[in-house]
């Protein structure tokens, strides 16, 4: 269950290495996260007024000799709790994995966080659940359409499963052993 849109936590991850502006926020997002997700400008800024109002970021005005001055984001101790939560938490639902859960392993690896082989069982303890439920779907369905729908989710299933204990398992224990 997300209390708060993925992009929002994106967000906070981007300010757990420090005070950015919006420039530099759009910079690292597109940096680290370019293959996956975009975050537009004026979403940028609509999302970041918000977690200013919900006190998850703090901001103030940073003057500048020769430029126009700009607002600078923090993140607050509730912002750091928040996005610590969601981070450790598998991803609720298939199709958020493209793009939140490969979010959390990127920000694993880049904050030098602790966690990742824990939240990579997590995930393929959920998605083994998913899929006992969906077996259960295929095997009492009558409609072809519908079995061909729940077979496909099967798959994908399946893709799922074995990429993390390939790919995400190897890319977290790298992490494990490079900080050892």
């Amino acid at each position: 269950m997300k209390d708060k849109p993925a992009t929002e936590y994106a967000l906070l991850g981007a300010l757990m290495s420090g005070p950015k502006h919006g420039y530099d926020m759009m910079q690292y997002l597109e940096e680290a996260l370019g293959p996956t997700w975009r975050v537009s400008t004026s979403q940028l800024y609509a999302l970041l007024k918000r977690l200013d109002k919900e006190d998850l970021v703090a901001s103030a005005m940073k003057t500048q000799e020769t430029r126009p001055s700009k607002r600078v984001f923090s993140i607050r101790p509730l912002g750091k709790r928040r996005f610590l939560k969601w981070l450790n938490r598998p991803t609720d639902h298939v199709r958020d994995l493209r793009i939140e859960f490969l979010a959390k392993l990127f920000f694993f690896r880049d904050l030098g966080l602790d966690g990742g082989p824990s939240l990579v069982e997590a995930q393929v303890a959920l998605l083994k659940e998913v899929k006992k439920t969906l077996k259960d779907k295929i095997a009492s369905e009558k409609t072809p359409y519908k079995r061909l729908v729940y077979r496909f989710r099967m798959c994908t299933l399946e893709g799922w499963l074995t990429w993390l204990k390939q790919d995400a398992w190897s890319f977290v224990e790298q992490e494990r052993q490079a900080v050892r």
